[in-house]
């Protein structure tokens, strides 16, 4: 009797569906044990810990249980340039996606979306080629849902920023979506709407005011703001003719025997403050504040400001003993500058 040997080779299915397919699987006997000293700590486990990553363009899934140990993975919530204002700093605020009040967040920063530039943000703002661990602060040190600044940027410049989280050990996430704006220049713009005031004929003992203002346009996103200056070529009112000068003066012309000065009739801007500085502040009809051979600060901004207006009124007084005269002029010189 023949007997006929048949021998069955069995192939186990993986789990599949018609979207998805598990390309391997294993068991362990999982478990866990960390070893520790002041400076490291180091986590073991008896089960099954290898594999690679699968990652997309988006996403990216690692192997085994410790991932489910990870920090939630953050992103930037805003990252903004002041509404087109700052040259040298970036305002950014984190979102947190979900992580424990404790948990910790690392921000990296780059000139070309992290190909060969990458540097990270220190925890005074600043920016620096390594990460320590002081770095890693928490959401309110990062300014919380009003955020920060980050400080020390270049100019007219792309800025590319991401951020990762850890909480507590062996927990530290992958960096989250890049986001990304730039810094703009340095900015300054100044006008002046008159080139001559006439102060026409002045009757000794009485103020005359100019008929029409010096009106000033000033804006600048200079993070210190800036001024406006103000200096006399003849310090008065000069006569060739008469060989005389009725001088500049700092005071209420109404008390003082002539003199000749400048007042700051109005101020405002669209945003930020701009404001007149003593002695050139209005105080009544007749105050006035010295225009001669020093340059002297008018009017001011103490930060970026946009749509800045001042008006300057030219006010004089003759006295009885002046000589008359019809070319009694002065050379005023305006002039601007910003706090960058």
């Amino acid at each position: 009797m023949k007997w006929l040997s048949i021998g069955f080779i069995l192939f186990a299915a993986l789990p599949a569906t018609t979207t998805y397919e598990l390309n391997s699987y294993g068991f362990g006997s999982g478990g866990s044990a960390n070893s520790t000293t002041t400076t490291y700590a180091l986590e073991g486990s008896t089960g099954e810990i290898s594999g690679q990553t699968a990652a997309t363009a988006t996403y990216n899934v690692k192997p085994a249980f410790i991932h489910t140990q990870q920090a939630n993975e953050p992103k930037i919530a805003a990252f903004d340039n002041g509404s087109g204002t700052y040259y040298n700093k970036l305002h950014f605020v984190i979102d947190q996606q979900g992580n424990p009040s404790d948990a910790l967040y690392a921000l990296s920063i780059s000139t070309d979306n992290f190909v060969g530039d990458i540097r990270y943000i220190k925890n005074d703002l600043t920016v620096e080629s390594a990460l320590s661990v002081a770095d890693y602060q928490n959401y309110t040190t990062w300014g919380g849902a009003g955020g920060a600044n980050i400080l020390g940027l270049l100019p007219n410049t792309t800025y590319y920023l991401r951020v990762k989280a850890t909480q507590g050990k062996f927990t530290e996430s992958g960096y989250g979506p890049t986001a990304s704006v730039a810094t703009v220049n340095p900015q300054l713009s100044f006008s002046l709407s008159t080139n001559t005031e006439n102060l026409g004929s002045l009757l000794a003992g009485s103020v005359v005011s100019a008929p029409s203002t010096i009106n000033v346009g000033f804006a600048t996103n200079a993070a210190s703001g800036g001024d406006v200056y103000v200096n006399g070529l003849n310090t008065g009112l000069q006569s060739t003719k008469s060989s005389f000068t009725i001088p500049s003066a700092t005071g209420d012309l109404s008390s003082l025997s002539h003199g000749f000065g400048a007042q700051v009739t109005t101020t405002g801007a669209t945003s930020g403050t701009f404001s007149s500085v003593s002695p050139y502040a209005f105080v009544n009809s007749t105050t006035v504040g010295l225009a001669d051979a020093t340059i002297r600060r008018i009017m001011t901004a103490a930060g970026p400001i946009v749509g800045g207006t001042g008006s300057v009124q030219l006010k004089a007084k003759s006295a009885v003993t002046d000589p008359p005269a019809t070319d009694y002029t002065e050379t005023l010189t305006m002039l601007a500058s910003a706090s960058f």
